[in-house]
């Protein structure tokens, strides 16, 4: 109820406490003031259980409040992780730009970069994969690998009818088997980028916005590169 509602009770409770022996008048004198005292307990207990309504939908909005506030500042939060990744994103796709004929080594080094911003500065990992796919054959139409000096990719991979599904989780960033796996937004293309790398021992939920701009990104690059 709204303020001016709680209010309006009142005032009405106050009316019907001071009218109460006007109600009682032709009521037996002996019972005249036990009705008076019960019609005073009636009032303010109507008023008391009004005012626990009213404290009680104050508490519940002040909840509200405190979970708005809380889902504001993860919000400002992700804003800032994500505000410091862009410089990473920005000079990638400056370095793009500046070079309107990209020989075949550019074009790797620019997939390169990309994959190793993902891979090395957010997710930690010692390995990663960029992996295209065409999702009505279930082919790979591109892959770019980066992995640590002398680390040795591990050979345990999985085909891509699981990548072709993997849009039914729910989970953001997506898993199959020991791997994290984020595939690009747009689930409609016919050829769909995906970026696999093994789970850390880190939780990457804060970072995944970042994680998906890059796919994103990727996707957006193969496009403009390849098609």
């Amino acid at each position: 109820m709204s303020k001016m509602t709680y209010i309006a009770i009142y005032f009405m409770l106050f009316v019907a406490l001071l009218l109460q022996p006007h109600f009682t008048r032709h009521v037996d004198d002996a019972l005249k003031p036990y009705m008076q005292s019960l019609a005073i307990l009636i009032i303010l207990g109507i008023a008391y259980l009004v005012y626990l309504l009213s404290r009680r939908e104050l508490n519940k909005k002040g909840e509200e409040l405190k979970v708005s506030q809380g889902k504001l500042l993860e919000s400002f939060e992700y804003i800032g992780k994500f505000n410091r990744r862009l410089p990473l994103l920005k000079n990638l796709s400056t370095d793009l730009l500046a070079n309107p004929k990209l020989t075949k080594q550019h074009k790797k080094i620019i997939f390169s970069d990309l994959l190793a911003t993902a891979i090395v500065s957010i997710a930690k990992a010692n390995w990663g994969l960029f992996r295209l796919v065409e999702i009505s054959s279930k082919r790979t139409v591109k892959e770019f690998i980066y992995t640590a000096p002398d680390y040795v990719l591990p050979q345990q991979f999985f085909g891509n009818s699981e990548l072709v599904e993997i849009h039914n989780q729910s989970a953001k960033i997506k898993t199959v088997g020991k791997f994290n796996i984020i595939p690009v937004s747009d689930e409609e293309a016919e050829i769909q980028g995906f970026l696999i790398f093994p789970k850390p021992a880190v939780d990457l939920t804060d970072e995944y916005l970042v994680l998906q701009a890059i796919v994103d990104q990727m996707q957006l690059f193969y496009k403009y590169l390849f098609v």
